[in-house]
């Protein structure tokens, strides 16, 4: 009897620089099911802090390409020559330069769209003004043109994708998988030793972020409620993430008086033992495409408290059950959460339980298992 032919997956992002949604392009090669499929890692270029973590038997594919034209040209010489039976992409961009790189080659790839964030927002996080512009003007167009013609679309949180509906006006083939996140090793990584005289004062509590240093995530509005709470009792605040923004939050924390009592301490590979020891986790995003920190912080027990931003924490925070929600750019209500955390430590308990509970159900098994599915209805279409 013949052995069940393998279908071959393919992803594709433009490099695996840090990052959210690299980070659960990773999770997913690693652990799809290698008796069944063919997995392989289409890259722009090889690049990136991540590379690293990629399982060594999974064959990394370098079209080394930067810019959406020589991604484009490269991309449709890739789809004559392998010819994958999936190909799942990410980001905006990356996904229209796949969906006409697939046309312009003839091929009979099945492709799966990904959508990390909240189209409707891209001009708002583009990182240059022309970036916005197009974002804002041809983008949405070219997106109603082509998203379309993709096999699947899948978005990582429900707020997504009726963001997204909106602006394709069809929903026919998209659904909704939550990112995977939770793997055994962000439990082990938790039980690493801290190093740090900051985290071995139990007299004083540590409230902590975790998060690239620009302004969509909102630090002032974090350093402005970290002041208030600074008037009610002694507590540290240590940032983890790097970023354009990290020497202006340096300078605001100076020019606030909060230098004594703030460390920023760049990006580290191995954030979740800092979690673990912290007192309460805080989110100040103005936006999130979901929000996988919020998880991380829940798997290595940190309360957490985070604001109500349009898409992403509402879906993972049942407010006051398993930690706080507050509004967007509201430092008061912020500082009134972190304390009321702080000062009840039977409710700290009570969040750190059930966030752990909460943090179970984005299993990186059960990602992968929605995602083989589409991967089986896709290639026995």
């Amino acid at each position: 009897m013949m052995s069940e032919q393998k279908v071959n997956v393919a992803f594709f992002l433009p490099t695996l620089e840090v990052g959210g949604t690299e980070r659960n392009v990773v999770n997913l090669v690693n652990n799809i099911d290698t008796e069944h499929y063919t997995v392989s890692l289409v890259l722009g270029n090889i690049h990136g802090d991540f590379v690293n973590q990629v399982r060594q038997d999974i064959v990394i594919v370098n079209l080394k390409a930067s810019y959406s034209v020589g991604l484009f040209f490269a991309l449709v010489q890739y789809f004559k020559i392998q010819k994958p039976d999936v190909f799942v992409s990410a980001f905006p961009r990356i996904n229209i330069i796949t969906i006409a790189a697939k046309i312009f080659s003839g091929v009979n790839t099945k492709i799966i769209i990904t959508e990390h964030s909240v189209f409707s927002f891209l001009p708002v996080i583009a990182k240059t003004f022309w970036r916005g512009m197009f974002a804002r003007f041809f983008m949405p167009l070219l997106a109603r043109l082509l998203y379309p013609k993709a096999d699947s679309i899948v978005c990582v949180s429900v707020g997504i994708a009726e963001d997204l509906k909106k602006v394709i006006n069809t929903n026919g083939n998209m659904k909704v998988i939550y990112n995977p996140i939770i793997v055994d090793k962000i439990y082990q990584l938790a039980d690493e030793t801290v190093n740090n005289v900051w985290f071995s004062n139990p007299e004083v509590s540590v409230i902590i972020a975790v998060g690239r240093l620009v302004p969509i995530k909102d630090y002032l509005t974090l350093l402005k409620a970290f002041k208030q709470v600074l008037k009610n009792q002694p507590a540290r605040l240590v940032i983890l993430g790097s970023g354009p923004e990290k020497e202006k939050l340096e300078w605001l924390s100076s020019q606030m008086g909060l230098s004594e009592s703030i460390a920023f301490m760049g990006f580290q590979k191995n954030p979740y033992k800092y979690i673990k020891k912290a007192s309460v986790f805080v989110l100040s995003s103005l936006q999130e495409g979901f929000g996988n920190v919020i998880i991380e912080a829940m798997a290595c027990g940190a309360p957490v408290v985070s604001t109500d931003c349009p898409v992403g924490p509402g879906e993972i925070i049942e407010n006051m059950k398993n930690g706080i929600l507050v509004p967007v750019g509201d430092e008061k209500s912020m500082a009134d959460a972190i304390l009321k955390v702080l000062n009840d430590p039977v409710l700290a308990e009570k969040f750190s339980t059930a966030g752990r509970e909460r943090a179970k159900f984005f299993s990186v098994a059960k990602s992968v298992g929605e995602y083989e599915k589409v991967f089986d209805e896709l290639s026995h279409d």
